[in-house]
This record gives structure tokens, C-alpha cells and sequence, in this order.
């Protein structure tokens, strides 16, 4: 796995270190886990949950509305939604409607053994609301015996969980709302994953990732039109550079010339490479990192908002929440409220529930 992983140093905050990992696109080498087909009712509510590894949910018909991460999104027939690791979601599907779809958890490159788990016996958890006697609709089959998937090892406990090293992709390429997928080709490769599953042998895991692979290709498509004069794929090595540059030193005063400068390039062209590849513009992909450093601050520390403004490159803590409001659709303190209980989970002063 060396020369996969795009760390950053680990930096000091609050006498706590902090590490994220980030995996180039093209170098994914995915670990599909568990995949399911689920059909949810119209005034259907899933109670809240985190969950240790990504998943994606495709929906074949109907709708449903998403509470994740303090923002609400809305998928309809033929669009995709990722969720990452250790934010909190619910989903609701509304009076009317019946939400078909195909669940995919995974990691982006194939765990070491001590971090991996079943889906099955982890969230299984999850399908029972407290107080009720009847259980909530059901995402997880019982458990059953999947040649590969470590069948025979123990679930892994919270503690083993909340650390999971879990890198991330490009949020560029993989948003949470990801539109404009073609349904009459996207749609078929999900059942082909759904029913290959199931199967035994070591045919059957690499058909897994192969198909996986068709999905993520399809998706950094949407980012990449073949249309698109090859220009950008000329620099394609320049513009990555840049993307480790930002993830490593966002803190720092980062322009658009100052890229460019260090490319070679002019910052008209640099800046119209950039956006190519990334789908933003310099100022808004660094704002993008920042916030998400921030969101994890706020959620694992209890660093004030002076610390976290000048943790992640803000000015001062006034113009950090104008442009988080902005981004997250909320303050920072209500950020925390709502997910300040990460880092206390970590200590064992909370449980899941």
C-alpha cells in the first residue's frame, strides 16, 4: 500500500494529534463488504445512526429525503448518495412514495485485518427503535456465512471502530448528492453487484471490486466529461500536486497565483485546469477542506472557536462562522451540539445506542 496515501503531518491541537488519510481516485483499490436491496414503505423513518466505512445507496425508484451531517438532501430514480464515516444520518421517505435501492458499504482500499468487520453483525443493532415492540425497517439481513468477508471472526468492538483509519477520496469527485448517472447503465451493474454477493470463490470477490470500479468510474465521468479537450489530462499530475498541496497546508495563506507560480502555469490557465479536474475553483476547494477540518474539531475536540479558526486557516472566529454557516447551513455551536459526542464515544463516556 506505500505510495497510496496522501497524509498529512500530523499537527498538535490542544495536546491531542490529529491524522487524516486521502486516496487518490485513481489509485482505489475497494473492499465491497456488504450490499443489500431494500425496499422502504412511504412514511417510513430510520432512526439515526452513524455508521465505520462508506456507503453508497443507489435508488432505483420512488424517493427519500436524508438528514446528514446538519444538511438535508433529497434522491429520486437513477441518483446515488455517500455517506462517510462517523456522521450522523436518518432517512425518511415520504407519505406516498415507495424508495427501492441497493446499498453498498465498502472501503475505499481493502482494510488490515484488525479494522475489518461484518456489516451484518455491526449495524444489526440499528434495526430495532428503543421503546418500540415492533422493529424499525430493517437495512441489514441477518447475518449469513459470505466466503471472504471474515465469516469466522469476532464483530469488532467500538473502540477498534472509532479508529479505523477509513481514507478519503476527493470529496470533488464524490459529494454526497451525485446526479446525471445514466439509469439504463448504472442501474443493471448494481444488480449484477447485488447478485455476485452472494457467490462463492475468489472469482466472485474480484467481480466485486471490478464492478465497483464500473460504478466509480461512472461516477468520476460525471466530473471528466470524454468530451472535454485532453488539456486537463496533460496536467493531470500538476493539478493532483496542487489538490496534496491544499489538503497538506490548508492552514496556510493558499492563492490561486501562488499555485499557479509554483506550476509553471498562468493563473487564468492554472485556475481553468483546476476547476476542470475538480469541478471547483481554487478558493472554493480550500474552503471545502478547511470546513471539513473544522467539522472535525468541532466534533472531537473541545477546542474553542478562536482555536479551530486558527487551526484551519480562518482569520478570526467571526468571519470562521459566517463561512461555515454558509457552507453547513448552521453555526459552529450548533454543529457541536449536534455532533460534539464523536470524541466522548472515543473515551467510552458515551455508548452507542
Amino acid at each position: 500500500m506505500d505510495g497510496l496515501l496522501l497524509q498529512k503531518p500530523e499537527k498538535e491541537a490542544a495536546g491531542q494529534k490529529k491524522t487524516e488519510n486521502f486516496i487518490r481516485i485513481d489509485r482505489i483499490a475497494p473492499y465491497v463488504r456488504y450490499v443489500n436491496y431494500k425496499i422502504f414503505e412511504g412514511g417510513t423513518l430510520l432512526p439515526e445512526r452513524i455508521i465505520y466505512d462508506h456507503e453508497l445507496i443507489y435508488c432505483l425508484s420512488g424517493e427519500a429525503v436524508f438528514l446528514y451531517n446538519g444538511s438535508e438532501y433529497r434522491i429520486r430514480k437513477g441518483e446515488l448518495f455517500y455517506l462517510m464515516p462517523y456522521l450522523h444520518n436518518t432517512m425518511i421517505v415520504p407519505e406516498g412514495k415507495t424508495f427501492r435501492a441497493h446499498c453498498i458499504h465498502f472501503d475505499w482500499i481493502s482494510p488490515e485485518e484488525q479494522y475489518d468487520f461484518r456489516a451484518e453483525q455491526v449495524y444489526l443493532h440499528m434495526e430495532n427503535l428503543p421503546g418500540t415492540d415492533s422493529p424499525a425497517p430493517a437495512l441489514y439481513k441477518k447475518p449469513h456465512s459470505t466466503p471472504g468477508k471474515n465469516e469466522d471472526s469476532a464483530p469488532a468492538n467500538e473502540e477498534v471502530l472509532l479508529r479505523r483509519p477509513n481514507p478519503e477520496v476527493d470529496p470533488a469527485f464524490f459529494p454526497p448528492l451525485i446526479t446525471g448517472l445514466d439509469y439504463d447503465t448504472t442501474a443493471p451493474v448494481f444488480k449484477e453487484l447485488y447478485q455476485n454477493y452472494s457467490q462463492l470463490g475468489t472469482g466472485a470477490r474480484l467481480r466485486e471490486r471490478s464492478l465497483f470500479l464500473q460504478i466509480a468510474a461512472a461516477v468520476c465521468d460525471l466530473s471528466s466529461p470524454a468530451g472535454k479537450a485532453p488539456s486537463g489530462l496533460f496536467h493531470e499530475k500538476t493539478i493532483s500536486e496542487s489538490v496534496n498541496y491544499i489538503q497538506e497546508y490548508y492552514t496556510e495563506d493558499i492563492s490561486l497565483p501562488l499555485l499557479a507560480s509554483h506550476s509553471g502555469l498562468s493563473p487564468k490557465y492554472f485556475g481553468q485546469l483546476f476547476k476542470e479536474q475538480t469541478g471547483m475553483a481554487v478558493r472554493e476547494y480550500l474552503t471545502e477542506v478547511r470546513i471539513r477540518n473544522a467539522r472535525h474539531l468541532l466534533s472531537h475536540t473541545d477546542n474553542t472557536l478562536e482555536q479551530i479558526a486558527a487551526d484551519t486557516g480562518f482569520q478570526d472566529k467571526f468571519y470562521f462562522t459566517k463561512v461555515f454557516k454558509r457552507q453547513t447551513g448552521i453555526t459552529p455551536g450548533k454543529y457541536r451540539k449536534l455532533y460534539g459526542h464523536l470524541d466522548r464515544m472515543k473515551k467510552g463516556e458515551l455508548a452507542l445506542s
